[in-house]
């Protein structure tokens, strides 16, 4: 592969030179005047033309966009001056005749009927002079409106200004696609020979380049599928050896099948008791493949109620207890069963007890010891029952 790569860049850049050479007779034979196999130096002039002329006309349009929006900035702002001053003379006629009732320094009433020399004010009796205000008001408003005026009309000027360079813009933008498209046609006929060769070439070395790109990693691959293969193979030994092992061990004690059956036997031993007042479900069923729990042919958490979930888990504790003398040495067992209040859910009174019982029974047989917190009072049952009453009970607020 990098021989045939080596072979088609040598080619390529053959064909390269044969083109700049090509290219270079035509441009001497156009500066001699002369027009060669479809070469016309002119355009190549035409076009730097064009594009001095397009460059030269958008600047010239984006100048006049410039001015003319300050312009017309200053515009509004004459405008806004021009209305300050009309609320400004309305202002004068509003308070022109407003009379002064009360004294500014001392706060005294002032009566305007008192007498007092003409011509002065009845306030203080300074002289009084003729209010200039809205004269010099009126004469600002006809300065403003004429510089408005004059602004209005350099606008207009201006946006005839831009409306002609943006039509001279597209012109030249017009005439500089025209010479673009012509200098595309004479090169492509120029070239016209070489492209197809060149494209080939092009696609034959991106296809060895990326081939070459992909060696490593195919390497890469190769080696980590070797390494594999060597551990799935190990693997596969070790646990062939593991299963002769086991088939030359002697099995001792019970299948996992018969274990599962026998702790379901033991549960459903507890339940039946309760089927006439809390248990209503079916017999209890475990799967030797993944220890799920069932209640007749579906999982006990899809079954089971709130009282009946009770029950379950204290059939689920005892049976723990019995795993010694079920299943042998062979299997570990609790010898401690500690239950934090389990007789909740509105369990009657009478089936706690016999509950109580019945797990006093079962620890009694297997030598285990059973810690239990009772939130309903338990009469003493039998002697292997210690009752220890708290000193302190909490009872939360009333319809909690």
């Amino acid at each position: 592969m990098r021989a045939e790569l080596d072979a088609v860049v040598r080619q390529r850049s053959q064909l390269t030179r044969e083109v700049e050479q090509l290219v270079a007779r035509g441009r001497q034979e156009g500066d001699a005047g002369a027009v060669s196999h479809g070469y016309d130096a002119i355009l190549s002039q035409q076009y730097e033309q064009a594009t001095q002329n397009l460059t030269s006309t958008a600047e010239t349009v984006a100048g006049l966009e410039q001015v003319l929006t300050a312009h017309m900035q200053s515009h509004n702002t004459v405008r806004a001056e021009i209305a300050r001053m009309e609320r400004l003379l309305a202002s004068v006629d509003l308070f022109d005749s407003l009379p002064v009732r009360l004294c500014p320094a001392c706060e005294q009433k002032i009566d305007i009927h008192r007498d007092h020399p003409e011509g002065t004010c009845y306030v203080c009796t300074q002289p009084v002079t003729e209010d200039q205000r809205r004269r010099r008001g009126e004469l600002e408003k006809r300065s403003l409106a004429a510089e408005a005026d004059d602004l209005q009309e350099v606008i207009a000027r201006t946006s005839r200004d831009l409306d002609q360079a943006k039509a001279d813009h597209r012109h030249a933008q017009s005439t500089h696609q025209d010479i673009a498209r012509q200098l595309n046609v004479d090169r492509a006929a120029r070239l016209a020979p070489f492209m197809a060769r060149l494209e080939e070439m092009a696609a034959q070395t991106a296809a060895l380049e990326q081939k070459l790109m992909a060696l490593p990693a195919i390497e890469q691959m190769l080696t980590r599928k070797t390494a594999a293969t060597q551990t799935s193979q190990a693997a596969q030994d070790r646990l062939n050896r593991l299963k002769q092992q086991l088939d030359e061990t002697p099995t001792t004690g019970r299948t996992p099948i018969d274990r599962c059956a026998l702790f379901a036997d033991r549960m459903n031993e507890f339940l039946n008791r309760h089927r006439d007042d809390v248990w209503v479900a079916g017999n209890v069923a475990i799967s030797a493949d993944d220890l799920t729990f069932y209640v007749g042919t579906r999982p006990w958490s899809q079954v089971l109620g709130a009282e009946a979930r009770v029950l379950f888990f204290l059939a689920y504790s005892r049976a723990l207890l019995f795993l010694a003398r079920d299943l042998g040495d062979d299997c570990p067992y609790p010898g401690l069963l500690m239950l934090d209040n389990p007789f909740q859910q509105g369990i009657a009174s009478d089936v706690v007890h016999e509950v109580l019982r019945d797990i006093d029974d079962a620890a009694q047989a297997t030598g285990a010891q059973v810690i239990s917190t009772q939130a309903v009072p338990v009469p003493r049952l039998s002697p292997g029952i210690e009752q220890i009453i708290m000193p302190n009970t909490y009872i939360g607020e009333p319809g909690s």
